[in-house]
C-alpha cells in the first residue's frame, strides 16, 4: 500500500499550473521585464514553455502536486465548522521556503520506513509543497532563458519547529498601491537626533534672551530705571527690545524659514503666524522710534516668547520622534500594529503583523492635529487681525497707531502653546510606552488606532510562553503512548494555537516527529483532521460529549485535551494554565479605556468564563470570536496592506496594551490641548481688539498681554499634564 504522502505523477496536468502559480515563489507575480499587465496570450505561451521544464524535471523521481484545497465551509446539526487543510509542510533536515497551498515531497528511499518525513504546519490552510533544489534550479534557468536576466529571489526559510512559523519579507509585501517610499528607520532616527540637538543648543540661549526681554518690558512699564545706559529712555528700551528680538529670530531661524516656506507654498501655518508677529513687532518698534509715540513699547517680548516656545515645542517633538524610532529599531523582528477590516465580523480590528514596519515612518511624520488645526486657523487669524486693525485705526483712534494695533493683534494670534499642544502629550506618551517596548507612529498612528472597533487578542497574548504546561496524560482503549502523543501533537500544531509550543517540546523531548494531517477542521470547542487515514478529534470534555464520546466521570476535567481516534476516546492531556500578572495588568489597562477586545483564540479550552476566573477581571467590553472566524483574524501573517500604526519590540499583551492605550491617550490629550490653544488665540485677538477699540492702549501694553498668554499656556500645560498622570 502506498504511503499517504505519495502523489502520483499521472495526476499532474497542465491545468494545475499557471505562470503566476509557478512564479509565486518569487518576489512579485507576472512582473516580467517590468511589464505588470502582460496579455493573457503571452502568459499562456510562456506558461507552456516553463511547464516543459518543470514536468521534465519532475520525471527524475520527484513527486509534485499543485492541487490546492480551498477552504470549504460545512454546517452540521451538531456543530459549525470550517474545513480546510494546513498551509505548510517543511522537510525535517533541509527545509526550503514553501509556496502557500502546494506540497512537494521526496519519496522515501526505504519503503519500510513510513514516518521518516518531518512536516511542520502553520495555521489552518491547505498544505504547502516543499520545493526541491533541482526543481527550483530548473525553474530559475527557464525564467532566465525566457525573460533575460531577471533577478530571482527564492527567499529560503529555515525550520522553526518549536516556535511560531514566520513568513519572509517577500510574502508580506503590500499591494502596489499601498507601497510607500520610506527611509531606513535607523538613518531617520540619526537625522532627527541631529536636528533635535541643533535646536536644543540654540533654544537655550534664545530662552535666556527672551526672559531678559520680558524682564526689561515689565521694568520699563513699571517706571524703573533700566541699566546698561538705557535708564527711562523709551527709544533706548525699544532699540534694546528690537535687537534682542532679532537675536532670537536668528537663533530660531528654522522656525522663521518654515514660516516663510509655508507662506510661499500657499499653506500658512503657526510658524507663519509667528513670522508675522515678529516682523510687525520690529516694524512697529522702528516706527515708534521715528514717530516718538509716548509710553508705548512694541510687542517684541510677546513675539520672542511665542518664537522660543515654538522652538521648544519643535525640540520636544523631534526628541519624541527620535525616541520612537530608536524603540522601533530595537528589535530585528518586531511586530507591527495595524488596523484591518475583517469582513467575517464586519469590524475594524487592531492586530499584530509579524516583522512589518512599512508605513510607520509616513505615519510618524504625518501632520499632527495642531499643525492641521492651525493650517485652517492661520489664514483666518491673519485676515481678521488685518481687518480689525484697519477698522480700529480708521474709526476709533488715530491712524498713526495702525502698526501698533496690528502688531498687538498678531502677537495675540500666535499663542505660546501652539506647537506644545501636540508635542508635549506625544513626548510624555512616547517616553512612557518606550519602557515596555512599544512605539506609536505619531499622530497618524494614534489616529488609526483611535478609530478602530477594538483589538484582536490571541492565545499567546493571554498565555505567553512559560504559562502553559502539560501536567499529566491518561490513555484509553489500549492506545499506545507514541500514537496518542504524535496524533494529538500533530493536530494541535496544525491548528497553530497557543498549545503548539508545549506539544512541540513534548515531541522533541520524546524524539518524535510531526505527522502530516489532512482535512483539518475547526469547531466550537475542538478540532479534527485525518492522520494516516484515521479521523482524529481533539477538544474539550463538552466537545467530546457533543460527539457522543463517553468520558469517565473521574476523568472529566475543565482544562484538559481529550483525543478521540475514529470516534473512540484514546487519551486525555491535562493542561495547566497559569495566569501572568503582566497579562492581567494589560487587560485591566485596556478595559479602563473601554476598548473592546476581540478574543480570536484557537485554543478551544480558552473561554470567557475561564478568562474571568483566571485573571479576575470583568470582561464586559469583549467579543468572543467564533472558531470559524478566529483563524483568519488571529493570523499574524495575513496582513498584506495598510500602514503600521505602532511597533512592538517585545512579546506579550503588555506592549500591545501600552501601544493601544497610549494612542488613545495621545489622541484625546492632543485634541483637547489643540482646541484650547486655538480658542485662546481667537479670544486673545478679540480682547486686544476690544482694548484698542475703546482706546485703552495702555491696558493693551505688552506686559499685560504676556501675562494673559502665559495663563493660556498654563491651561494647555494642565491638559497635557493629564497625559502624564494617566500613564
Amino acid at each position: 500500500m502506498a504511503d499517504d504522502n505519495d502523489i502520483k505523477l499521472d495526476d499532474i496536468t497542465a491545468s494545475d499550473f499557471s505562470l503566476e502559480s509557478i512564479l509565486a515563489e518569487y518576489k512579485g507575480s507576472a512582473f516580467i521585464n517590468g511589464d505588470k499587465k502582460t496579455p493573457p496570450e503571452i502568459l499562456n505561451e510562456q506558461t507552456e514553455k516553463i511547464l516543459r521544464e518543470v514536468v521534465g524535471s519532475a520525471q527524475s523521481g520527484l513527486l509534485l502536486s499543485t492541487k490546492v484545497a480551498a477552504p470549504v465551509r460545512d454546517t452540521t446539526d451538531e456543530t459549525r465548522r470550517i474545513t480546510t487543510v494546513p498551509q505548510e509542510a517543511l522537510a525535517a533536515d533541509d527545509a526550503e521556503k514553501a509556496r502557500p497551498g502546494v506540497v512537494i515531497e521526496q519519496a522515501p528511499q526505504n519503503p519500510e520506513v513510513k514516518d521518516n518525513v518531518v512536516l511542520f504546519f502553520e495555521n489552518y490552510r491547505s498544505p504547502t509543497p516543499e520545493t526541491q533544489d533541482s526543481i527550483v534550479h530548473e525553474v530559475e534557468e527557464a525564467i532566465k532563458r525566457e525573460f533575460g536576466e531577471t533577478t530571482v529571489e527564492t527567499g529560503r526559510r529555515g525550520i522553526e519547529f518549536f516556535g511560531r512559523s514566520r513568513r519572509s519579507d517577500e510574502e508580506t509585501e503590500t499591494h502596489e498601491e499601498e507601497i510607500y517610499e520610506e527611509p531606513d528607520l535607523k538613518d531617520a532616527a540619526k537625522r532627527f537626533a541631529l536636528v533635535c540637538n541643533s535646536i536644543s543648543l540654540r533654544s537655550f540661549p534664545a530662552l535666556l534672551v527672551t526672559l531678559l526681554m520680558v524682564v526689561l518690558t515689565f521694568a520699563f512699564e513699571a517706571g524703573m530705571v533700566i541699566p546698561f545706559g538705557i535708564g527711562r529712555n523709551q527709544n533706548g528700551a525699544i532699540g534694546a527690545l528690537m535687537i534682542a528680538l532679532l537675536i532670537v529670530m536668528m537663533l530660531c531661524a528654522d522656525i522663521i524659514i518654515k514660516g516663510v516656506s509655508d507662506l510661499a507654498g500657499g499653506a500658512p501655518n503657526v510658524e507663519t503666524l509667528i513670522l508675522f508677529s515678529c516682523s510687525f513687532s520690529v516694524i512697529s518698534g522702528a516706527f515708534s522710534m521715528l514717530w516718538g509715540e509716548s509710553g508705548l513699547l512694541p510687542y517684541c517680548a510677546v513675539s520672542a516668547t511665542s518664537l522660543t516656545a515654538a522652538a521648544i515645542g519643535s525640540k520636544i517633538n523631534l526628541q519624541a520622534m527620535t525616541d520612537t524610532l530608536k524603540t522601533a529599531t530595537a528589535s530585528s523582528e518586531p511586530y507591527g500594529v495595524r488596523a484591518e477590516y475583517n469582513k467575517e465580523i464586519d469590524k475594524s480590528v487592531l492586530k499584530k503583523a509579524y516583522n512589518r514596519t512599512d508605513g510607520f515612518y509616513n505615519n510618524l511624520v504625518h501632520p499632527d492635529v495642531a499643525e492641521t488645526a492651525y493650517r485652517y486657523a492661520t489664514p483666518i487669524l491673519l485676515a481678521v487681525s488685518l481687518v480689525l486693525a484697519s477698522i480700529t485705526a480708521i474709526f476709533r483712534v488715530q491712524g498713526v497707531y495702525f502698526l501698533h494695533i496690528l502688531s498687538a493683534l498678531l502677537a495675540a494670534a500666535a499663542p505660546f502653546s501652539a506647537t506644545l499642544a501636540y508635542a508635549l502629550p506625544f513626548g510624555i506618551v512616547a517616553k512612557s510606552i518606550r519602557k515596555s517596548g512599544a512605539a506609536i507612529a505619531g499622530w497618524g498612528g494614534a489616529d488609526d488606532v483611535f478609530f478602530t472597533d477594538g483589538a484582536c487578542v490571541t492565545d499567546e497574548d493571554l498565555f505567553p510562553p512559560g504559562t502553559l504546561e502539560l501536567s499529566g496524560m491518561k490513555l484509553f482503549e489500549g492506545a499506545s503512548p507514541e500514537k496518542a502523543i504524535r496524533y494529538t501533537a500533530s493536530i494541535i500544531i496544525a491548528s497553530g494555537s497557543g498549545l503548539t509550543r508545549v506539544f512541540s517540546d513534548v515531541l522533541k523531548s520524546q524524539g518524535m516527529n510531526v505527522i502530516k494531517v489532512d482535512d483539518f477542521a475547526c469547531y466550537e470547542g475542538g478540532i479534527s483532521a485525518l492522520v494516516r487515514g484515521e479521523r482524529v478529534m481533539a477538544g474539550s470534555a463538552a466537545f467530546m460529549e457533543l460527539l457522543h464520546v463517553r468520558i469517565p466521570d473521574e476523568m472529566n476535567m475543565k482544562n484538559a485535551i481529550y483525543t478521540a481516534i475514529n470516534n473512540k476516546l484514546a487519551a486525555m492531556f491535562a493542561v495547566e494554565y497559569t495566569p501572568a500578572n503582566s497579562v492581567q495588568g494589560a487587560l485591566i489597562s485596556i478595559l479602563k479605556w473601554r476598548i473592546k477586545l476581540f478574543f480570536a483564540v484557537r485554543d478551544f479550552n480558552v473561554s470567557p468564563s475561564m478568562l474571568e476566573q483566571k485573571f479576575r477581571v470583568s470582561l464586559e467590553d469583549f467579543e468572543y470570536v467564533q472558531a470559524k472566524d478566529s483563524y483568519s483574524i488571529s493570523d499574524l501573517n495575513s496582513a498584506k496592506g495598510g500602514r503600521i500604526s505602532a511597533i512592538l519590540t517585545r512579546e506579550g499583551l503588555g506592549p500591545f496594551a501600552e501601544a493601544i492605550t497610549g494612542s488613545r491617550l495621545l489622541k484625546s490629550a492632543a485634541l483637547v490641548a489643540t482646541g484650547v490653544s486655538v480658542a485662546f488665540a481667537a479670544v486673545g485677538v478679540i480682547i486686544m481688539f476690544y482694548l484698542c477699540w475703546t482706546g485703552a492702549l495702555v491696558s493693551a501694553r505688552p506686559g499685560n498681554l504676556v501675562l494673559f498668554m502665559l495663563s493660556m499656556l498654563a491651561v494647555v500645560l494642565i491638559v497635557c499634564g493629564y497625559a502624564k498622570t494617566r500613564r
